[in-house]
């Protein structure tokens, strides 16, 4: 177990430091590519269309968006890099001793990093100007639970794609009609009553309302709910665990 955390951190490293070598700016764009994403929709929704946050958000609607659009952005990057994960390392995958589960975790878990220095950066900035009502421990809450949402469907996804490689150009367009079905850019009030059974199954609404809890004290979701959300995420991890030790001698021979 040991000796698999060490390989871990050192493939989670080797992810960071992959992704900017070679380029001008470096790790910056770890900083960059948020927050050009975050400033258009800020102003695409702030100033053009001119939304407002929910009645009883201690923020401005800027604030409201950069809350939700983090995490989001996580969930985006982890799913995108762990269903390419095994393709993308053949030369390690061939290794027949070789954790390949450990390649679809460190994606998933540089995601989450990259993600945390937008969060740090958000809260650092809520704590110098004394806006928001940060809970560290609910904090804490919400990575855990986008770990959990996360875990078993980037480990499918990865499993499978070595046998339908479409499933890597299929994803982005189902993450678009995802972002745009969660309330991340909108306030959920003003979801119409004919799409309530969409949201209804749509977990991404409680990750994003744990992250907005957790810094602006907003309401949080049902615990019931959130329990049974992250029972079905932990069944889905064994699940997707299972799936991928029983494909995994087939994936020397695809790649």
């Amino acid at each position: 177990m040991k000796n698999k955390l060490f390989l871990l951190s050192e493939l989670l490293r080797r992810d960071l430091a992959a992704r900017y070598a070679g380029s001008f700016a470096g790790p910056f764009w770890a900083v960059l590519n948020p927050a050009i994403i975050c400033a258009l929709n800020a102003f695409v929704f702030a100033y053009v269309i001119r939304l407002r946050p929910p009645e009883g958000f201690g923020g401005t609607y800027v604030e409201f968006l950069l809350a939700g659009i983090l995490p989001w952005l996580g969930v985006q990057e982890a799913l995108v890099r762990g269903t390419t994960s095994v393709t993308d390392q053949a030369h390690l995958v061939k290794k027949l001793r070789f954790p390949v589960a450990l390649l679809t975790l460190s994606s998933v878990g540089a995601a989450l990093v990259i993600q945390t220095i937008g969060i740090g950066l958000l809260t650092g900035f809520l704590l110098v100007t004394g806006r928001g009502a940060i809970h560290p421990l609910l904090l804490v809450a919400a990575f855990a639970f986008e770990l959990l949402l996360l875990a078993g469907p980037a480990l499918i996804l990865a499993s499978l794609n070595p046998f339908f490689r479409d499933l890597a150009q299929i994803l982005p367009p189902f993450l678009m009609i995802a972002f745009y079905v969660t309330p991340i850019l909108y306030p959920e009030s003003l979801i119409p009553a004919w799409a309530a059974p969409v949201l209804a199954v749509n977990p991404l609404r409680d990750a994003v309302a744990l992250f907005r809890a957790a810094l602006f004290g907003m309401p949080l979701p049902p615990w019931r709910r959130l329990g049974a959300e992250s029972a079905a995420f932990i069944v889905l991890g064994f699940a997707g665990r299972q799936l991928y030790r029983r494909l995994r001698p087939a994936f020397a021979d695809l790649l």
